[in-house]
């Protein structure tokens, strides 16, 4: 556009150069009357030359090195990227086993030989022969030996408390009781007063 304006500055300034110059070789010819012969009006019989403009060349030469404005295409290019959404597999958690938090029952055997004095002094007359539980829980006493004996509540030396008593338990039957309050309790075979063990109820 710089180029384009220079060009149309400079035809300008000559066309006023030529301007002037027409009204200065005007200004020099003499108008006034002469008492000479009148001059001959010459017609001119050739055809008129084509007017050329001096600035033709300048333009062209500036047309040419105006630099060609190239037009740019801007393609934008918009990505729009799917996440995958898979569904997980819901994994169900599986609850440790809970132990039952009820009341339990626990098992004590009245081992074979025991109705011969002896077992005593190891304190397997019963077994076990000291036991802990809960109170609600239940403690059940197996028979294993052939002699009868007795699951009763107290001490040799003190005699039968009355809380519990089996009477006889024959072979290979079995006796029950409930603790329900908490306490320490002492037992003893009643036929064989060596037999002792004791129950704690938390």
């Amino acid at each position: 556009m710089a180029g384009i304006d220079r060009a149309a500055i400079v035809f300008s300034i000559a066309i006023a150069l030529i301007g002037v110059g027409v009204a200065v070789v005007g200004d020099s010819i003499d108008y006034s009357p002469s008492t000479t012969i009148a001059p001959k009006v010459m017609k001119d019989t050739s055809e008129p030359k084509a007017q050329t403009d001096p600035f033709a060349d300048l333009a062209e030469k500036v047309k040419s090195e105006t630099p060609k404005m190239e037009e740019k295409k801007v393609v934008v290019k918009e990505e729009v990227k799917m996440e995958e959404t898979k569904e997980k597999p819901i994994i169900k958690e599986e609850k440790p086993m809970m132990e039952k938090t009820g009341p339990k029952t626990h098992k004590v055997e009245i081992p074979v030989g025991t109705s011969v004095p002896g077992c005593e002094e190891t304190n397997t007359c019963y077994s076990p022969a000291k036991i802990t539980i809960k109170a609600g829980d239940t403690v059940q006493w197996v028979n294993v030996d052939t002699a009868a004996h007795t699951v009763t509540g107290g001490s040799p030396a003190d005699g039968p408390s009355g809380v519990f008593d089996s009477s006889l338990v024959m072979a290979n039957a079995n006796y029950a009781f409930t603790f329900d309050k908490a306490g320490s309790y002492k037992y003893f075979c009643m036929v064989h007063p060596w037999m002792v063990g004791s129950v704690t109820v938390n």
